[in-house]
């Protein structure tokens, strides 16, 4: 089985391995709610996501029972192979991932990719298959607690995993640009605010511009142009007593 971040990379897979099980875990974990637990999670994040008016709520709901009931199947293949880039969006759901299969044994393999999947040739995609590595425990456990620490209530929580971790090398960054999404202490806006705003500022103004501008200025990018879209209507913002110190590189809580 391999499991990837979306439609892209996992339409090229299943052209390079027919007679392979592709699953393309189809979820943008950066917005919206979070829990541990993928069973207690996936329905809250099919209401999120229906809300957002992307499918109706009985269609994303059965999206997301499709989706887990193939990975409940992890048992049945003799290898699971997990394809990741190193952009934000990716990681989480890695991180969301390895939570799962820390308590549950599988033969389990890794593609840690530092360039985008999607747009590759499919030669270029096949090239990656015999690089992959054997998930590692160590792996298993600093991507279970980054995820722990990702859906805590207390973002103080994601500070320890602000350092270098050598099993996980694009963690860090993943992890930082998840941090500036929360309001900054200065003013109180996101950096994702704060790159609109600016872009405003120098004239831009219609939807597609605004967005390929603010592609522009993320590497990696990791946000698609419909959450881009709502972040303009501000139907994405993060609510929180929470503000990180872009300085320190930190959490504080907002002052009274």
């Amino acid at each position: 089985m391999h499991i990837t971040n979306g439609d892209c990379a996992g339409e090229m897979l299943k052209q390079l391995w027919p007679a392979h099980t592709v699953l393309p875990w189809r979820d943008a974990l950066h917005d919206g709610p979070l829990l541990p637990s993928l069973e207690e999670l996936s329905p809250l994040r099919a209401a999120f996501l229906a809300g957002l008016g992307w499918l109706t709520a009985e269609a994303m709901r059965e999206s997301f029972q499709r989706r887990d009931a193939v990975l409940a199947r992890y048992g049945e293949f003799e290898e699971t192979v997990l394809w990741f880039e190193h952009d934000l969006y990716d990681q989480l759901q890695l991180l969301q991932l390895l939570h799962w299969f820390s308590t549950r044994p599988a033969r389990l393999t890794l593609v840690q990719a530092a360039t985008y999947l999607g747009p590759l040739q499919p030669e270029e995609l096949a090239g990656f298959f015999p690089l992959r590595k054997a998930v590692s425990a160590a792996q298993l456990e600093l991507g279970s607690h980054a995820w722990l620490a990702v859906c805590s209530e207390d973002p103080r929580a994601l500070e320890p995993f602000l350092e270098p971790q050598a099993e996980l090398p694009f963690l860090v960054a993943a992890l930082l640009r998840y941090c500036e999404d929360y309001p900054w202490l200065e003013d109180g806006l996101t950096r994702t605010e704060r790159t609109i705003a600016a872009l405003r500022a120098q004239g831009l103004s219609g939807r597609g511009e605004l967005f390929r501008a603010f592609s522009e200025q993320e590497a990696p990018l990791w946000m698609g142009d419909d959450t881009f879209f709502l972040h303009l209507e501000g139907r994405l913002r993060r609510e929180t007593p929470w503000r990180w110190d872009a300085t320190r590189r930190r959490f504080v809580l907002r002052p009274a």
